[in-house]
């Protein structure tokens, strides 16, 4: 009974270390403040977790300008996990994308924007039959920065006016995992995201690209260590020619 409960244990460790050592990936998004934060927390763990890239997004229609910032990290599964509750208890928006969703889903998007832009996202995207499922969707508890678009002209009495009314106002984000059914829609997609002033991130280009510039970075640190290891054999070599000149020197 005690061997068969320590072999319990140990498939239960194992599986507990693979699980960690397993990387996946995350979107998260909120206002600038949280953003910063989760950017701190993924810095201080750099090497559990790895931040593929930040925006900051500002959306303008025609009173208002809306700002949010976006963050991509690539991290250990139980890492990614603690920083998406972070995240959550801050009000912030999240997305996970797993090896699965990558491996198995075809043409992975991730749409981040205003809730009342996401709407209408959706509502062109079933008039234009663009074949696409939802995977994943998240939302704000905090409210995005909301100010007047500053290319609306208006009286400095009606923008004093009007601008403390936008502060307070209440902007919710949401953020979508979605798979496009046809390749070939997947530009059409985006250009609906794009008309509906939604910010969105093609996962297999992201991910491929950040994994070249991660491969060409990696070779460049190794290069040091190659022209150490090449030069003492240049200098070997260049011992070998000279030795005979200081033979024939003495010769002479």
């Amino acid at each position: 009974m005690i061997e068969d409960r320590i072999q319990i244990l140990r498939r239960a460790a194992k599986v507990s270390s693979r699980e960690n050592n397993e990387h996946v990936w995350c979107v998260i998004a909120g206002n600038e403040k949280l953003v910063d934060d989760i950017a701190y927390n993924a810095i201080t763990a750099k090497d559990r977790v790895q931040i593929l890239f930040r925006e900051s997004i500002k959306i303008l229609d025609k009173y208002t300008s809306k700002r949010f910032d976006c963050i991509m990290l690539k991290g250990e599964t139980l890492k990614i996990s603690e920083l998406r509750n972070r995240c959550n208890e801050k009000g912030g928006a999240s997305i996970e994308i797993t090896n699965v969703h990558i491996k198995d889903v075809p043409n992975l998007l991730v749409i981040v924007g205003p809730e009342e832009s996401m709407k209408s996202f959706n509502g062109e995207a079933n008039r234009q039959n663009a074949q696409i499922n939802i995977l994943a969707e998240d939302h704000t508890s905090s409210f995005i920065k909301a100010e007047l678009n500053t290319r609306f002209k208006l009286p400095s009495f009606l923008r004093n006016t009007v601008t403390p009314i936008l502060d307070m106002s209440d902007v919710v984000l949401s953020a979508i995992l979605v798979s496009v059914i046809d390749e070939n829609e997947i530009e059409h997609v985006k250009e609906i995201s794009q008309n509906n002033s939604l910010f969105g991130i093609d996962l297999k280009k992201t991910i491929q690209d950040k994994e070249k510039q991660r491969i060409v970075e990696n070779v460049k640190e190794n290069q040091p260590e190659l022209q150490e290891q090449n030069n003492p054999e240049e200098t070997s070599n260049l011992d070998n020619t000279i030795e005979p000149q200081e033979e024939n020197n003495s010769q002479e």
